[in-house]
């Protein structure tokens, strides 16, 4: 009902109103202390003095105020329509002793002080309703002038009941602002947030490391408060308010690093006028690769890929981003090696970036050819045409599953690999492999499948509690992949810093914390068992690998190793054999010939390594 009465429309009506009984209430005031004798001379004064006031302050604009809004934008109207008030008023009494003005000063200050003083009340206890019948009691967590604001155009939403600040600077923790106390992260926060029933957070500061943001959530995991991110105030979208652009905390907020340092100059003359050729272009990695490559302008990049309604939705995607790169689409498959020819011939490529390949455990596990045709097959097909053509970059892009493989997937790479070292050995064309582990959000990763089963109710499956991965963000991973483009020598694998490998069961806890719910109360945590192919931990390095620092800290170089003629021979029977169909074992267990390490796992083809 309150807030009804206080909307703009009523508020002129409402503020007229009250204006006249405010400044009649001064005017008996002024009587009471005997001074009506010298600045109301008749009944007729009183009504002139108030339609007096009331005219001046609306020439002042001073009802284009919302009631419930007023600030002090809004009071200095006010006293600008009572100051001209009285200077009339003066002439009209025809003031001329200091008994007058006197008087006329005190009418002045108790006019303003009863209309500024009725509007403050209304403001509170607009507040006070309005938060009482809302929205979320919220923490800020930075106290700066960013946090300050945020709270401010917050209160001004109506959308959350700010309580607190949460710092960690010295000189702020402890004290209050705007009422509000700033606290940090210990005990007595935990009770506050507890006794006063606390369901969001927001971070309102953009100088945030990952350590502390990772901190802020291991904090409030297990105490059912969601934690949200505001962009600058300067940065919000103008056509919408700050809840809007309230941000959830994602998983891939938590395990992403702080800001990879990259080569920026480096990358900009390796790939600025050039054409590139992008391989598996849309596909998760591919297609960030080119979003990345744009900015240092090359001439023009080639979408080579064979998924038909991905390129597409790729092609509408850059589309709208106006860039001047020109950019062509293919839809190929890199097994044809005639249409690769077709497509070198037709552009001077001077880099390629080989991201296509299957990597799906499961279903390549169940059909090993596919892996091979593709993967294998593929990657000599990029190669050999790249190298007829002279190109001066090739980057093929890797896995840590084709280290000490456990399924065929993992094989196929590490063979394809083995192939690309060897093309790199005579060859003026500078050859190099990255590798890295789980790509955060790409296709085939657990983080959209927990989204889905989440977004479902569950359950949210995992296969093994103890099961771990190296985890990276597409965007993270496809920095390093061309700032290794830029710096590669040729010969080299590249491997990259993932970090501490996570546990998948925690990743799926975490991930169910973040949506609000809590696992085995909500929602519930089931383990399907391996499946075929799968081991418990993932490896960036073989056994006949050496880890040598590169001139980025996140960048390493594995030694090279020497391959024997005998395994390229071998790699050639193996394409042969899958393009004649032979049964899938016999081409498991050639691959098990080329990459003696390779041991099946949960797998119909651990018997091969009997």
């Amino acid at each position: 009902m309150f807030e009804r009465i206080f909307k703009y429309h009523y508020s002129n009506k409402f503020a007229y109103a009250l204006d006249a009984i405010c400044i009649f209430i001064a005017l008996e005031a002024i009587l009471f202390l005997n001074g009506s004798v010298l600045i109301i001379r008749s009944q007729l004064d009183k009504p002139v003095f108030i339609a007096l006031a009331l005219g001046c302050i609306t020439l002042f604009r001073g009802y284009k105020m919302v009631l419930r809004f007023t600030t002090f934008i809004d009071i200095g109207k006010i006293t600008s329509g009572l100051i001209l008030t009285i200077a009339i008023y003066a002439l009209y009494i025809k003031a001329d002793t200091r008994g007058h003005y006197n008087y006329l000063l005190l009418l002045f200050y108790f006019s303003l002080s009863l209309l500024s003083l009725y509007r403050l009340v209304i403001k509170l206890l607009y507040a006070r309703v309005t938060k009482e019948e809302k929205l979320l009691n919220t923490l800020l967590f930075g106290a700066g002038a960013n946090g300050l604001r945020t709270k401010r155009a917050l209160d001004d939403s109506n959308a959350v009941n700010v309580l607190a600040f949460i710092d960690e600077a010295p000189g702020t923790v402890g004290r209050s602002i705007e009422g509000l106390s700033v606290m940090r992260l210990d005990e007595k926060l935990e009770k506050f947030i507890e006794n006063k029933n606390v369901q969001q957070i927001i971070i309102t500061t953009e100088q945030i490391g990952q350590k502390k943001k990772n901190e802020l959530f291991q904090f409030f995991k297990n105490k059912g408060v969601k934690i949200f991110t505001v962009p600058a105030i300067d940065k919000l979208a103008s056509n919408e308010g700050i809840v809007s652009n309230l941000t959830p905390i994602k998983i891939e907020d938590l395990l992403r690093r702080d800001q990879i340092k990259i080569d920026l100059e480096k990358n900009k003359s390796q790939y600025k006028h050039k054409t590139i050729l992008v391989t598996g272009a849309a596909g998760s990695i591919g297609s960030e690769i080119v979003r990345q490559l744009l900015p240092f302008e090359p001439e023009q990049i080639i979408l080579y890929d064979q998924a038909e309604t991905p390129l597409f939705d790729l092609k509408n995607e850059l589309a709208q981003k106006g860039t001047k790169v020109k950019l062509h689409y293919y839809l190929q498959t890199i097994t044809d090696k005639a249409a690769l020819e077709q497509c070198f011939k037709a552009f001077s490529i001077d880099v390629v970036f080989h991201a296509a390949a299957y990597k799906h455990v499961f279903m390549t596990e169940a059909i090993p050819k596919a892996a091979i045709v593709n993967n294998i097959l593929g990657t000599k097909n990029v190669v050999d045409v790249a190298l007829e053509n002279k190109v001066a970059h090739l980057v093929m892009v890797s896995t840590d599953k084709a280290v000490n493989p456990s399924n065929v997937m993992g094989a196929s790479k590490r063979i394809a690999e083995m192939y690309v070292a060897q093309a790199a050995e005579n060859t003026s064309t500078q050859i190099i492999t990255t590798r890295f582990g789980n790509v955060l959000g790409s296709n085939g990763s657990v983080v959209p499948i927990f989204k889905e089963q989440i977004a479902k109710g569950g359950p949210v499956t995992v296969t093994h509690p103890d099961i771990t991965r190296y985890f990276m963000t597409i965007t993270e991973a496809c920095q390093l992949v061309l700032e290794a483009g830029a710096t590669g020598e040729g010969g080299e694998i590249y491997v990259f810093d993932m970090g501490e490998p996570v546990k998948i069961a925690d990743l799926a806890t975490s991930m169910i914390r973040l949506s609000g719910l809590i696992e085995g109360q909500d929602i519930e945590l089931v383990y399907s068992g391996l499946r075929p192919g799968e081991k418990l931990y993932e490896e960036l390095l073989t056994d006949k690998e050496n880890l040598k620092p590169s001139h980025n800290e996140l960048i390493f170089i594995a030694e090279k190793e020497v391959f024997s003629t005998n395994q390229q021979e071998q790699i050639l029977a193996l394409i042969d054999s899958a393009a004649k169909g032979v049964k899938e074992d016999i081409l498991v267990k050639q691959m098990k010939a080329i990459v003696p390490e390779y041991k099946s796992m949960n797998s119909t083809y651990t018997a091969l390594d009997n």
